[in-house]
């Protein structure tokens, strides 16, 4: 027997239609981490933390910090799991392009440099793939 040419293509759409209307399951987190903020130490001292953190469900965060330029700045992210693969490590390229660091689980991952040209800077992986800015006033 042999099946019409448009019965196998309403039945093609059909499923397909299916397909693309299911929805997945959302699921909702709270993570006490997350409530970490950039921050910058009083002026007096003229250096500037940043906190962070690397780990789940947001990876590296938060994402984006504004520091001075001709200060010096501190970031110190901590690791809330073991780091992998492309995630595995972090870097400030345009300010130390030789220090690779990788994450440890309950360890502080920390960078001390000073920006002195304005403009926007990449926090990335080892391999270069951005996770973060750094954007310098």
């Amino acid at each position: 027997m042999k099946i019409p040419p448009n019965l196998i293509l309403i039945t093609i759409l059909i499923v397909g239609g299916f397909l693309l209307l299911k929805s997945p399951t959302v699921v909702t987190t709270t993570n006490p981490i997350l409530e970490v903020t950039p921050t910058t130490v009083p002026v007096t001292d003229k250096v500037q933390i940043l906190k962070a953190t690397y780990g789940p469900p947001t990876g590296f965060y938060p994402i984006e910090f504004t520091v001075k330029a001709g200060q010096p700045v501190r970031l110190e992210v901590l690791a809330t799991e073991n780091g992998r693969g492309c995630m595995g490590s972090i870097m400030v390229p345009d300010f130390l392009p030789d220090d690779i660091q990788f994450f440890t689980k309950g360890e502080t991952n920390v960078f001390e440099f000073t920006p002195t040209i304005p403009g926007e800077y990449q926090i990335t992986c080892g391999m270069g793939i951005p996770h973060a800015s750094l954007v310098v006033k």
